[in-house]
C-alpha cells in the first residue's frame, strides 16, 4: 500500500514519513514529525512538534500527541515525545512532551492505550502495558513491562507501578506497586500476586516461580517486617536451587529503590497526607476541587 494523506491533512513539510503511513481528514502534523511506517494515523489527530513516532502503530481519532507539557516550569525548551513499534493508542489519549532541555515522554513497544487515557510529561511506559479507558498518569510517572491499569486509576507524580502488576480500576495510587503484584482501592493496597497476569505469562515468569513470588509475599506484606527486614528475610528464604531468581532479583531492586514508599496495608489518608514522600499531598487539593465542584453544581438531583 502506497502512502495515503488525506487532501484535508495539515503535514508539516518537514515531518518525515516511512513507508505505508496512512494519515486520516483533519489531522495535522507539526514540524521535525518522524513517523514510521506502516502507521496508521485517523481523522482529527493532533501530532506536536519533533514528536517520534515507530512502525506498525495505530493511533485514533481525536489523540493528541506532542502537546505542551502542564507544567509549570516549563519554559518552553526543547523536548518531546518518543513512541516505539506496535502500540495502539485510542481515541482522544493525550500523550504530552517533557518537561526539561532535551527530555522525553517515552512510550515503548506493543502497548494499548485506551481512550482518553492522559500521559503526562516526563512519563515512562515500557512494552505491553495495558492502559484501560480514562487512566491518568501524572508527571514521571513510570510503568514497567506488562502491567495493567484498570479504567479511571489515577497516578500522581513520580511514582512507579512495576513489572506484570495488576492495578483495580477507580484506584487512587500513593506509593509505590511492586512489580507481580495485585493491587486495588482508595488508597490502594496490595492484596497478593497477580495470579492471573503471572499464569498468562509463562515466558516471562516460569510456572516453578510463581510459589516463590507467593512466599516473597506472604514475607513483604504478613510477616510485621519493614522493608530492609523483609529485603533481607527474602534474599535468604526465596531461592531455587540455592540460587535467587531473577523475578525476586528484580523484586528486591525494585523494593531498595522505592522513593515514595510501596503500597503496603491500609493506610488513611490523614496519615498519607502528613507524609512527604506519598503522592498524596500532590494530588488531595485537585479532588478536593473536583468534589466541591460537584456539591455545587446546580443541575445535580438531590
Amino acid at each position: 500500500m502506497a502512502r495515503v494523506v488525506h487532501p484535508s491533512a495539515c503535514v508539516d513539510p518537514t515531518a518525515q514519513l516511512g513507508e505505508d503511513v496512512s494519515i486520516g481528514p483533519y489531522t495535522i502534523i507539526e514540524a521535525g514529525v518522524r513517523i514510521g511506517d506502516r502507521t496508521e494515523i485517523a481523522a482529527n489527530v493532533t501530532i506536536g512538534a519533533d514528536t517520534s513516532i515507530g512502525r506498525d502503530n495505530e493511533i485514533c481519532r481525536g489523540a493528541i500527541i506532542g502537546g505542551k507539557p502542564q507544567d509549570i516550569s516549563y519554559q518552553g525548551e526543547k523536548s518531546n515525545v518518543s513512541i516505539g513499534n506496535g502500540n495502539r493508542i485510542r481515541e482522544y489519549a493525550t500523550i504530552h512532551k517533557a518537561s526539561g532541555e532535551g527530555k522525553s515522554t517515552i512510550v515503548g513497544d506493543n502497548n494499548f492505550i485506551m481512550s482518553f487515557v492522559h500521559l503526562a510529561h516526563n512519563v515512562q511506559i515500557g512494552n505491553n502495558v495495558v492502559l484501560v479507558n480514562m487512566v491518568q498518569l501524572a508527571g514521571h510517572v513510570s510503568i514497567e513491562d506488562n502491567a495493567t491499569l484498570g479504567g479511571m486509576v489515577a497516578v500522581p507524580q513520580f511514582l512507579r507501578i512495576g513489572r506484570l502488576a495488576m492495578i483495580g480500576g477507580y484506584s487512587r495510587l500513593f506509593q509505590d506497586v511492586p512489580p507481580f503484584m495485585l493491587a486495588e482501592g482508595n488508597p490502594a493496597e496490595v492484596y497478593s500476586i497477580n495470579k492471573v497476569g503471572l499464569r498468562r505469562n509463562p515466558q516471562l515468569v516460569p510456572p516453578e516461580i510463581i510459589p516463590v513470588l507467593k512466599e516473597a509475599y506472604k514475607i513483604i506484606y504478613r510477616d510485621g517486617k519493614n522493608i530492609s527486614q523483609a529485603v533481607e528475610a527474602v534474599r535468604q528464604q526465596c531461592l531455587v536451587n540455592g540460587e535467587l531468581p531473577a523475578q525476586i532479583a528484580h523484586l528486591l531492586d525494585f523494593l531498595q529503590s522505592a522513593k515514595k514508599g510501596i503500597s503496603r496495608g491500609v493506610q488513611k489518608q490523614r496519615d498519607l497526607l502528613q507524609s512527604e514522600t506519598s503522592g498524596l499531598p500532590e494530588t488531595l487539593p485537585f479532588f478536593e476541587k473536583m468534589r466541591a465542584a460537584i456539591i455545587k453544581n446546580p443541575l445535580r438531583k438531590k
